[in-house]
């Protein structure tokens, strides 16, 4: 075809500016309604069309043409002479292997006076053509708030900017933390969630599309020290027949507060309360009821801040008051504990208070189950007023005792709960687990446990809202196979292990697959 001419143009650089789409920049005669330059992509390279509608009467036309990419402003024709009135096309065959977004301008000159200015943006790329999160990868620096964000784009040149969103579950709500530039692979965020999970994904939004494009989410669980203020403002005063705490805090990385109390400024200073959660208020209110009360006492309260690490603040300044109080009420016991002496026996113990021992003929152990809601009396847990003790079967991990003072009808309240703690109970089984994919099929493997004896293990899948079972493995086995994996999307196991007397562990490390 005569009117075609071939140009090769050996530079390339990718253009990552703020553009338009190319069909929208092509510049258009007003009077004739016909294009004057444009740029059409055709199978790799880019095709210009350029029809010389000049405002001056001439034969030919001498036209120069630029491209602009990052590495600047480049003549790809010099001084080429057309012939005015006819429609030229030039292909840039130079950038198949350099995709990109490009700016052309050709300047048209007749002798030396340039007589017309034209521009025009080109996408040099295949319409199908996506961008892809090939490399994702979300850590935590140990012992910081600080998470880590590395990335690899495919085909990032289509990119007008990068959203890093992040969730605190895989389908939950994202909500945007920073927005970014097509060429940047790094990111570090900060957050004051300790030991709790947060998902990230990469929204990729293009040059010349609404359309955006994400990236898989990956997961990460970070693990710091949070240390909240000092709380302030502690007041403790009577009101009737209970003593009342208030106090304030304004410290946002407190997630709720403990009160603990003493009597006689004597001994350390003991839970009094259960965790009170932070409110948007500040402001904070607790009663000390009259089941732990004693009439003619000293108290002295403090309050301690908790954050999400479940770390702990200091005390703060001590709260006084003297309870007096004139009803006639019994006396809980006081500062419940269990004593064993050989991991067979074990008695629950308590101290009474020795100037109105008088008043209580006996005491009656009221007890509760893990996972039970209600206490109830225990069988033999009623024991004369002389003995501050009783025997009880060998507890387990988050049973509870209470106990009441009682004399005929009269019955104190409820001496403060004692909630017995194990935490080795379910810290058995396999901790660490190993991963390979083999013949599409996910390999998992662990050391078998010599003690206790195991009756059964368990393999758990994460499914964007809770680990559910997915294998039951015999006890001999130190190895599973398992379908149940997709690749390329982060996938998470735990194992856990059930002992002969079908206690199930607490389980091993979480596994993360891709």
């Amino acid at each position: 075809m005569k009117n075609i001419k071939y140009f090769m143009i050996a530079s390339l650089m990718c253009f990552a500016g703020s553009v338009f789409a190319q069909q929208k920049t092509a510049k258009v005669n007003t009077d004739t309604a016909a294009t004057v330059l444009s740029a059409i992509y055709d199978g790799g390279d880019i095709i210009l069309s350029y029809n010389p509608l000049l405002p001056v009467r001439a034969d030919s036309v001498v036209v120069n043409v630029y491209r602009k990419g990052l590495d600047g402003e480049k003549l790809v024709i010099a001084n080429r002479k057309i012939t005015a009135g006819k429609n030229y096309k030039f292909a840039d065959t130079s950038l198949r292997k350099h995709p990109g977004i490009y700016q052309y301008q050709l300047k048209a000159k007749v002798d030396t006076t340039v007589v017309a200015t034209e521009s025009v943006w080109a996408n040099a790329f295949a319409p199908d053509i996506r961008p892809i999160a090939s490399v994702f990868r979300v850590t935590n620096i140990k012992g910081t708030n600080n998470i880590v964000l590395k990335w690899k784009i495919d085909n990032n040149f289509w990119i007008r900017n990068i959203t890093v969103q992040r969730s605190r579950s895989k389908t939950g709500v994202y909500e945007p933390v920073a927005n970014l530039g097509a060429q940047d692979t790094l990111f570090v965020d900060k957050v004051f969630d300790a030991n709790e999970p947060f998902y990230y994904r990469l929204d990729m939004a293009g040059e010349s599309s609404e359309r955006v494009y994400s990236s898989t989410s990956v997961f990460v669980n970070p693990e710091f020290t949070i240390i909240p203020a000092v709380v302030g403002n502690v007041k403790a005063v009577q009101k009737n027949d209970a003593v009342v705490v208030s106090w304030s805090n304004e410290d946002e990385f407190a997630r709720g507060y403990y009160v603990k109390k003493r009597s006689q400024n004597m001994g350390d200073f003991r839970a009094a309360s259960g965790l009170i959660l932070k409110n948007k208020s500040n402001q904070y209110v607790w009663k000390d009821t009259l089941s732990s009360l004693s009439t003619r006492e000293m108290y002295q309260y403090v309050v301690v801040a908790e954050s999400n690490s479940f770390d702990q603040s200091g005390h703060s300044d001590t709260a006084m008051v003297s309870f007096n109080y004139a009803g006639k009420t019994l006396s809980p016991p006081i500062d419940l504990r269990i004593l064993t002496a050989n991991d067979t026996t074990y008695h629950l113990v308590w101290s009474v208070d020795s100037l109105r021992k008088g008043e209580v003929a006996s005491y009656q152990l009221y007890f509760k189950k893990t996972g039970e809601a209600v206490f109830r009396p225990l069988a033999n847990g009623l024991v004369a007023s002389n003995t501050n003790y009783v025997e009880i079967a060998k507890p387990k991990n988050g049973d509870q005792y209470k106990v009441k003072s009682v004399n005929g009808d009269l019955e104190s309240g409820f001496s403060l709960p004692l909630t017995y703690n194990n935490a080795f109970e379910k810290e058995f089984g396999p901790k660490y687990l190993k991963a390979a994919v083999i013949d599409q099929a996910l390999n998992i493997k662990w050391l078998k446990s010599e003690t206790p004896a195991v009756k059964v293990y368990k393999l758990y899948r994460w499914n964007g809202r809770a680990f559910t079972l997915i294998e039951t493995i015999p006890p001999g086995k130190d190895l599973v196979v398992t379908k149940n994996y997709v690749a390329g999307e982060v996938n998470l196991y735990q194992l856990k292990t059930v002992n002969m007397q079908n206690v199930e562990s607490n389980g091993s490390k979480v596994l993360q697959v891709n």
